[in-house]
């Protein structure tokens, strides 16, 4: 079974239900496919910080709803391992790249599973590991 673990840039296309933002059937297709069990979906606890800041800021009214959907789909948590860690920090270094982006790409790593992820900036800094791919290249059924 595939293992991916997704970044709050695709978790919030599940709730944001604007079907014209790019990559949005893309995304939700990865989230039918997992509802149906025919994949795993994983992401370090990051992204209940990071998508509720999101959608606090964004949509304060439908935040607390939006958020209760996604903590409803029981996203697997991914704990922060010393060697996701000090992959971290050695990404921010070598990478310019954020901690939290990071995480996220540590996490996959950890459960060997591949990053799922919107963010085009990222995904080109992190390009030569074999464990991410852009939204907007995957192809759910395969």
């Amino acid at each position: 079974m595939k293992n991916y673990v997704v970044d709050a840039s695709v978790i919030l296309k599940w709730v944001l239900g604007n079907e014209t933002e790019s990559d949005h059937a893309k995304a939700m297709a990865l989230l039918e496919i997992w509802t149906e069990g025919d994949i795993e979906v994983s992401a370090p606890i990051l992204w209940q910080y990071e998508v509720g800041n999101f959608l606090g800021r964004s949509l304060q009214d439908e935040a607390k709803d939006k958020m209760n959907l996604l903590l409803n789909l029981n996203i697997k948590n991914v704990a922060p391992t010393n060697n996701m860690i000090n992959q971290c920090f050695l990404w921010m270094r070598q990478k310019k790249v954020t901690f939290y982006d990071a995480s996220y790409l540590a996490a996959a790593f950890e459960v060997q599973g591949t990053l799922i992820t919107a963010d085009e900036k990222f995904a080109r800094k992190m390009a030569k590991t074999n464990r991410i791919c852009l939204l907007k290249n995957l192809d759910p059924g395969s």
